[in-house]
Order: structure tokens, then C-alpha cells, then sequence
């Protein structure tokens, strides 16, 4: 079995009677990923294979703050399920914290974290997965409500991906959950801290029934006013019990008519409007060679289907790899081009652009290495005009290029200091010997810049993070 190792409140005052002071707080938000409310996006990292109470892979979430001058490790919740009000005990490869995703699930203003621990054993079900909401407030992330599982003796690893997003269109955030199987289950808003939800729905799609969903994510693709969702993982191909290949599916109305569309197979996806026509683009990435997927190239790809009023334009589908002239870097096998995508407009002109990791990159004679290039948004969509690669040999970037960093596993586009500019967010999960550390590069006027780069290991956020995997996936 194949597993994967998106308002201020004003005072009045008058001048007829003077009243004593009062305090008012800001109303929070609103943002994806501002979990206090302030303003200012947060970042929530994996740390899924961290030792937690001595027990081995027990796992790990752990979110930095944002403020004006970036991520502040000083202002950071580690979570765990040794954390007060979170629920369940750390129990050896229970994987807390491996899958991530942030949105509203009460509709509180404040953003929400919801923790996948898709190892999590449950009686005799030694894999039976857990999924977690984290609660976001003025004071930021505490408590924990236990998202029940509706079909618990359909599947493993419940919660291995996520995703949320409005799914039916009701104002109310969704929260798509994958498990092993070809069905992913949809659990509609409202949610509340007692554990009730909104009903519960499934989408089916033809991946293997013993493979596990390789990713999630939502979008609206035709501006139709619901999220649409992305569904990937592996398809039977062959007669070996292993014979299997990248697949992908979408979904334009999860909840109320979910018949899958086929798009081009991949592992990886993102969703934004690269083009600034309001529709959100499907960004799919196929990191494996087509030595071991029929739908790879030499090194990964990364695939853009356009959006449109009808869904995905797939006759203006493109294909982008490290040998399309324009792109940083050589095709070479390995590279895993394509691992992980985030979408964000980092130079603030309207366009989205796009983060692409590569994590298997060599630099040098240091394998593995790992490398993230950045392609810009334009009125065309994705363009290779000023396209530029970040590795820990970028001068400006902390560190150095190691053998085996895999620098580039995680990345976010998000504005970090509200200066209306998406930062680089990026993680290398195997450095140090596969403690992670993470990076951030502002965005700026021309884009992604290495000025004030800043990097930071568990260490920094005060736990031990030995084989933790440290920001091998990111979410904000």
C-alpha cells in the first residue's frame, strides 16, 4: 500500500457627556490563517514523525505567528496530543499533525486548524486515523473537538489529506477528509466545539481501494459561488498488485452533484487564479519520472488547467518542466519537480504566481538537495518571463545545500506581514538528518526577495524535533 509520506470595531464617542474609558477589541479578521484574529496570517507546520512523551512518531503541529516584520517564533503554539484540551493520548506512529488544513469552521471570524492523524489506532483498528479541529480565538489557537469519522469500518487512515472549503454553497466552510479508497468524505459546516456538524456526504472517484488519497484541494474553478474539489491518488493500471498510476479527479459540485471529471494524473494540486480572470486555475503536480508513472517526465512536471465559467478549460491545458526553455534548472531524473505547489501573488500586480518545490534537486554535487522555483502570473496565465530558483545556495538564504535537505518538501504563498505581498514559506524536511527546519523570503515590488531571509528548526519553537520531519508540509 502506497501512502503520502489549502472589521474593526470603531468607538463612538460624543461631545455631550463624557462617559469613563472603555477597552474595545478588534473584531478578528477574518483571514485564512489568522487563528488570533489580528491581522496578520499565521503558519501552521507539520511535524507529524516528532517523539512526543517518549513515544516515537507520536506527532506534531506546530503554528509561528505573523506579524510586521514576519514570522515570530517568539509568538508560536505547539500542539500535540499531550496538549491541554486536545483530544486522545500520544500513542508510538500515531503520526499527529502529518496532514494540515486551516478555514472557519464555526464561522467565529477566527481561522480554525484541522490536524490529520491518519495512524491513529482506535480499539483494534491499528490504523484507523483521527481528525482534529483546532479552535482559533483572540488569544489563538486552544481546544480541541474530535471530527467524527462516518464511515469507520470503510477505511484507513482517515484524515491522511484535507481540505476545506464551501462545498454546497451554504456560507458555511466544509472540510473534505481522504482515507484509503476510492470515496472521500465531505463533513458540512457549521461546525460547533460540542462536535456537531452540518451532515456528512461522499465523493467516489476509480483510485485503488488499497491506496490512500495522495492529495486534496478546493477551489472555486467557475466562480459559480461553491468550491469545487481536487481529488488525487492512484488508479489500478496493469495486472500487478503494485501496477498502479498518478490519478486525478475533479469535482465541480461536491455535495449536491458529485460525478468526477478526469484531469491529467498527478499527485500534487493547488488552486488560484493565475490569470486575474477571477476563475481559479488547477495547478496539478506529477513529481515521479515516467520510469515509475505513465503520466510523468524526466524530473516531474507541473500542469495548469485554466478555470473557466464552465469549469476546467482542458483543450488550453499546459505542462511545465525543468527542460521547457524559461524554467530554472535541467530535467534530471529524481528531481521531483512538482512535489509540492502553493499559489500566492508575491509581487502584489494581480496575478497569481506560482511556488513549485523540487525537493529532490541536485545542488552541486549535494543530492537531494532541494530547490523552489517560482513562476509569475500573467494575463496569458503562467509565464516563464522572470522566473527565478531559491535553494540554501541562493545568496541571502540562511544555510547551505546539503546532501539529502529536501529543501523545497512544503511551500506556502501567503502575505505573512500585510504588506499585500504573499511570502515564501518553505521547509526542508530532511535537514539535519530529518529534524526540518523551515525558511521565509518576503515578497516584495519585483517578487520573492532574500533580503531579511529568515530560517528557523524546532529547536527555536522549544521542542525536540529529532526524525520530526519538520515542515514537510505547510498550511496557512
Amino acid at each position: 500500500m502506497r501512502k503520502r509520506t489549502l472589521l474593526l470595531a470603531t468607538a463612538l464617542t460624543t461631545g455631550l457627556l463624557a462617559l469613563p474609558a472603555t477597552s474595545a477589541s478588534a473584531a478578528p479578521s477574518g483571514l485564512p490563517g489568522d487563528f488570533n484574529g489580528d491581522g496578520y496570517r499565521d503558519i501552521a507546520l507539520t511535524a507529524g514523525t516528532a517523539t512526543v512523551s517518549g513515544k516515537y512518531m507520536a506527532g506534531r503541529a506546530a503554528v509561528v505567528n505573523g506579524s510586521s516584520t514576519g514570522l515570530n517564533t517568539a509568538k508560536r503554539t505547539v500542539l500535540s496530543q499531550a496538549s491541554t484540551g486536545i483530544p486522545g493520548t500520544p500513542e508510538t506512529e500515531d503520526t499527529f499533525g502529518d496532514s494540515l488544513a486551516t478555514g472557519d469552521l464555526d464561522g467565529d471570524g477566527y481561522a480554525d486548524l484541522v490536524v490529520g492523524a491518519p495512524n491513529e489506532k482506535t480499539g483494534t483498528d491499528t490504523h484507523a486515523g483521527a481528525v482534529t479541529i483546532v479552535w482559533g480565538s483572540a488569544s489563538g489557537l486552544s481546544g480541541g473537538t474530535t471530527v467524527t469519522d462516518p464511515r469507520p469500518t470503510k477505511h484507513d487512515y482517515f484524515g491522511v489529506t484535507l481540505a476545506v472549503g464551501d462545498f454546497d454553497g451554504d456560507g458555511h466552510d466544509d472540510l473534505a477528509v481522504g482515507s484509503t479508497g476510492s470515496t472521500v468524505d465531505i463533513i458540512r459546516g457549521g461546525f460547533t466545539k460540542s462536535g456537531t456538524y452540518g451532515g456528512t456526504s461522499t465523493v467516489t472517484t476509480a483510485l485503488d481501494p488499497n491506496a490512500t488519497s495522495g492529495s486534496l484541494a478546493a477551489g472555486d474553478t467557475d466562480m459559480d459561488g461553491v468550491d469545487d474539489l481536487v481529488v488525487q491518488g492512484y488508479a489500478p493500471y496493469g495486472e500487478g498488485a503494485d501496477d498502479q498510476y498518478a490519478a486525478t479527479y475533479l469535482f465541480l459540485h461536491p455535495v449536491t452533484s458529485p460525478s468526477a471529471i478526469t484531469l491529467p494524473g498527478a499527485y500534487t494540486a493547488a488552486v488560484g487564479d493565475l490569470n486575474k480572470d477571477g476563475y481559479g486555475d488547477i495547478v496539478l503536480g506529477n513529481p515521479l519520472d515516467k520510469t515509475s508513472d505513465p503520466g510523468g517526465a524526466l524530473g516531474g512536471k507541473v500542469t495548469v488547467i485554466p478555470g473557466s465559467a464552465t469549469g476546467p478549460a482542458l483543450t488550453a491545458t499546459k505542462s511545465y518542466t525543468q527542460a521547457t526553455a524559461g524554467v530554472p534548472g535541467t530535467a534530471e531524473e529524481m528531481d521531483r519537480f512538482g512535489t509540492s505547489l502553493s499559489v500566492g501573488d508575491a509581487d502584489a500586480d494581480g496575478y497569481g504566481d506560482l511556488a513549485i518545490g523540487s525537493p529532490g534537486e541536485a545542488i552541486g554535487s549535494a543530492g537531494d538537495a532541494g530547490t523552489v522555483v517560482l513562476l509569475r502570473g500573467s494575463a496569458t496565465g503562467l509565464t516563464v518571463t522572470g522566473a527565478k530558483a531559491y535553494s540554501q545556495s541562493t545568496s541571502g538564504v540562511p544555510g547551505a545545500s546539503e546532501k539529502n535537505d529536501s529543501f523545497g518538501s512544503g511551500v506556502l504563498l501567503a502575505d505573512i506581514n500585510k504588506n499585500g505581498r504573499a511570502d515564501l514559506t518553505t521547509g526542508a524536511a530532511f535537514e539535519n538528518g530529518g529534524t526540518g527546519a523551515v525558511w521565509n523570503l518576503r515578497g516584495s515590488s519585483t517578487g520573492l526577495t532574500t533580503s531579511g531571509a529568515t530560517s528557523f528548526s524546532p529547536s527555536a519553537l522549544g521542542f525536540d524535533g529529532a526524525q520530526a520531519m519538520f515542515g514537510n508540509h505547510i498550511s496557512g
